[in-house]
């Protein structure tokens, strides 16, 4: 059985590029024709720097390995606004603590220490599915569609087919 990857229209782009400096902070470093805006569906840089910083400041100092995963999941989920791009920054946080809590899990030696991981895990894959859920809503907000399936009309009544708009009162001088 062969696998094949879609061709997608979009251009792929190398990503910023993440390190840490010499005095401990992290760096997160734009290649030439690349937006932070762009990546996070924002309008001012400063506020897609704001949300990507708090997306990784959310990993914690151990979470360095989720970097990477932090800011690729920007670009794969597209977010268009700033509310869609804070979601997926928390949707990132709660992956990465609720897969950390599964391998903790399953390294648990005791019956007491495993249980306690998997009823956080449960908590967080629920608040991951609500989520989803909310961006799914989010997203279909914009793109809500009424179809009107079966109209009747009795003897004597009226029907409009088409888009109907409603004015304003106009005041005729003669």
């Amino acid at each position: 059985m062969a696998v094949t990857t879609p061709k997608t229209t979009k251009q792929i782009r190398d990503y910023p590029e993440i390190g840490d400096s010499k005095d401990g902070q992290l760096n997160v470093t734009c290649k030439d024709g690349f937006s932070f805006e762009e990546l996070m569906g924002m309008k001012t840089q400063d506020a897609a720097k704001g949300v990507l910083t708090s997306a990784l400041n959310a990993l914690g100092e151990n979470g360095a390995c989720y970097r990477t995963l932090a800011v690729s999941i920007f670009a794969e989920l597209e977010p268009r606004d700033a509310i869609e791009a804070m979601l997926v920054a928390q949707m990132t946080a709660t992956h990465a603590l609720m897969t950390s809590m599964a391998s903790r899990a399953i390294d648990a030696t005791n019956s007491h220490l495993r249980e306690t991981h998997e009823r956080s895990m449960t908590r967080l894959s629920r608040t991951y599915l609500a989520q989803i859920d909310a961006l799914k809503k989010y997203r279909a907000k914009a793109q809500q569609v009424v179809r009107v399936e079966r109209v009747t009309v009795h003897e004597g009544g009226q029907a409009i087919v088409g888009d109907v708009t409603h004015g304003g009162r106009a005041d005729i001088e003669n």
